[in-house]
This record gives structure tokens, C-alpha cells and sequence, in this order.
């Protein structure tokens, strides 16, 4: 009986019977979502593996977000100061409440800066956006964005030194 016992418990604990997590991520495409375990985006094709271990080609512009190594990403209108669309990108989901939801943009994680058109310095400039009521805004001044970051629950950590 003690022995029943012994190999159950040691059974229980061990790291091959722990629950796994079974995808890493998703993708969502023409209204179809897929759970994938890894994901290499092409010049025109992502590829991507399945939970299942089956190999899926799915063409770049038919996705319409994604979510991989815990940064969610969906497609969305970059607009400009003026409220312009300048066109469609990938920004990174980053908190929702109260109906809406908060986005950020790496404005030169490209080396280019399309709001300000100009090559961009090496650093990276951030620009977030606020999704309320099915409208879009960019949060133009450091005021605001602060004041929004706040009222999602994000502290904001300055990288400024008192001189």
C-alpha cells in the first residue's frame, strides 16, 4: 500500500505531469484565430507552427493582429498631430478600462520616423494612442500622456536626472 502510495505522489510532483501551456501565442487572420507555438514573420509571408505541430504560410497582409512572447500587437491607423491617417500599423496593446484601450507605437523602431519624416536617432521614441468609443487619438503632449498613463494604473518612470 505504501508503495501505491509512493509512485502516486511521485507521479503528481513530477515536471511531466504539471499542466503546460499549450501556445505561446495567436494570430488572428481573416476572422480565423490560430494558437501557435512559434511564429517568423517574412518579407511578405509569417510563418507560423501550430499546437497541433502543423506549419502554416499565411500572407503578411492578411493579418490583423497578433500576439507573441506576451506583447499583444494589433493593426491599427497611425494617425498624425492633425488627426491624419498616415497608414495602417501594428501597435502594441498595452492596457484596457472601462471600454477603452491604450496603445503604444515605437515612432522609429524602423529607423524611420513617419510622423515627422526623418531618419530617426537611435533611441526610441514611443508615442501612445487612446482608442475611445471606436475612435482613435494620439496623445500629443507629455502632460496628457502621463495623465492617461495614470489613469490606466501605469506608472510612468522618468529617465531624467535632477541636475
Amino acid at each position: 500500500m505504501k508503495t501505491i502510495l509512493i509512485l502516486l505522489t511521485l507521479a503528481l510532483i513530477s515536471p511531466g505531469s504539471r499542466a503546460k501551456s499549450s501556445a505561446e501565442g495567436f494570430i488572428v487572420t481573416e476572422g480565423i484565430t490560430y494558437q501557435c507555438l512559434k511564429m517568423t514573420t517574412g518579407f511578405s509571408h509569417t510563418r507560423i507552427m501550430t499546437t497541433e505541430g502543423e506549419f502554416l504560410k499565411i500572407p503578411n497582409s492578411s493579418v490583423k493582429a497578433y500576439r507573441i512572447k506576451d506583447h499583444q500587437y494589433e493593426l491599427l491607423p497611425l494617425l498624425n498631430v492633425r488627426g491624419d491617417t498616415l497608414d495602417l500599423v501594428f501597435m502594441e496593446f498595452i492596457s484596457r478600462r472601462d471600454g477603452c484601450r491604450l496603445y503604444r507605437y515605437c515612432s522609429n523602431c524602423g529607423k524611420y520616423d513617419p510622423l515627422n519624416w526623418e531618419i530617426a536617432p537611435q533611441n526610441r521614441i514611443y508615442r501612445y494612442y487612446l482608442l475611445s468609443n471606436g475612435h482613435l487619438k494620439l496623445l500629443k503632449s507629455e502632460a496628457e500622456t502621463n495623465d492617461t498613463l495614470a489613469w490606466f494604473n501605469i506608472n510612468v518612470i522618468s529617465d531624467r536626472r535632477p541636475r
